[in-house]
C-alpha cells in the first residue's frame, strides 16, 4: 500500500501541495452565469460551479473576497478508482490519516494539527505551512480554503499563496456491482504578488506539474486503502491504532467505516450465484 515517492522534495511537501490547491478563485461572474453556458472559459464554469447560493454569506464573501483576475486555474480531470463514499469521504475531510500512514511506511514526513473541526494546520517541520479550512462539504462537493507559506533552496524569499481548492465528486457501482468513485478538481491559486515575473514563470509550471502528479498519487494511494480495508481488515484495524497523529474520534470513525467495508464484502460473498 506504499506509495511512489519521487524527488524528496516531492514526497516532503505532497499534502502540503495537494492543500495549497486550495486558495484563490479569479473571476467574479454575474449571477446569471452557470457552467453550461458556452461563452465561458473553462475556469469561468468551474467558478459558477461552485455553489454559493448553498453556502453562508460569510463564507461566500471569504471565497469570492479571495478572487482576483491574476488567478491561476489548473483542472485536475476525472479519475476513477474503486472507493465506497464513506471511506473517500473521511480521508478528503481527514488528510491527517493519510498524513499518519504515509509517515508510517516513510514516505513523507507532514505534520497535521487540527485547530477546529473544520480547519487545520500542515506543516513539514522545515517552513512550509498551510492552514486548510473546510468551507463546505457534501458528498458531491468539498471546497477548502488556504493560506500557504512555502520556502525553498531556490527561492530568495518566502511564496505566499491563497488557494481554493473545489473537489467534485461522484459515486456509482459497476457491473459487479463494486462501489466506484469518481472525483476531479478544480485549483485557483493567488500568489503572492511581490514574488516577481520571473520567478513566477518558474515556480508556477514546477508546482502545478508536482500538484499534478500528487494528484495521480493520492488518487492511488485512496483506492489502495480501500483494497486493503476490503481484503486485509485486521491488518487495516492494526493500521488504524497506529495512527496516533490522528484524534481518536477520527480513528474511531474510520475504524467503523472500514469494518463496515470488510462486512458488506463478507455478506456479498455469502450471497448465492
Amino acid at each position: 500500500m506504499q506509495p511512489r515517492t519521487a524527488h524528496s522534495t516531492v514526497a516532503r511537501h505532497c499534502i502540503i501541495i495537494m492543500c495549497f490547491v486550495i486558495a484563490s478563485l479569479s473571476v467574479v461572474l454575474p449571477d446569471i452565469a452557470t457552467a453550461e453556458d458556452p461563452g465561458l472559459s473553462a475556469k469561468q464554469k468551474a467558478v459558477a460551479k461552485i455553489p454559493f447560493e448553498r453556502m453562508t454569506a460569510s463564507a461566500t464573501e471569504r471565497i469570492k473576497s479571495t478572487i482576483n483576475p491574476k488567478a491561476i486555474y489548473k483542472h485536475l480531470p476525472k479519475s476513477t478508482i474503486q472507493c465506497s463514499p464513506e471511506l473517500y469521504i473521511q480521508l478528503v475531510r481527514y488528510p491527517e490519516l493519510v498524513c499518519n500512514m504515509w509517515e508510517l511506511m516513510g514516505a513523507a514526513k507532514l505534520r497535521v494539527n487540527r485547530i477546529g473541526e473544520f480547519e487545520f494546520i500542515v506543516s513539514d517541520l522545515k517552513g512550509n505551512t498551510s492552514q486548510v479550512e473546510l468551507i463546505y462539504g457534501t458528498q458531491n462537493t468539498h471546497v477548502f480554503l488556504i493560506d500557504g507559506n512555502y520556502k525553498g533552496p531556490l527561492l530568495v524569499k518566502n511564496i505566499k499563496a491563497k488557494t481554493v481548492v473545489v473537489v467534485h465528486s461522484s459515486f456509482e457501482l459497476n457491473d459487479k456491482s463494486e462501489p466506484i468513485t469518481k472525483h476531479s478538481i478544480d485549483l485557483f491559486m493567488n500568489l503572492d504578488s511581490g514574488i516577481g515575473d520571473i520567478v513566477e514563470g518558474v515556480v508556477v509550471p514546477l508546482f502545478m506539474k508536482v500538484t499534478e502528479w500528487n494528484y495521480d498519487e493520492i488518487t492511488k494511494f485512496v483506492g489502495q486503502v480501500y483494497d486493503v480495508a476490503l481484503t486485509k481488515p485486521d491488518g487495516m484495524q492494526r493500521l488504524i491504532t497506529k495512527l496516533t497523529r490522528c484524534q481518536p474520534a477520527i480513528r474511531k470513525r474510520l475504524s467503523k467505516v472500514t469494518t463496515a467495508i470488510a462486512e458488506s464484502s463478507v455478506r456479498t460473498a455469502a450471497l448465492p450465484k
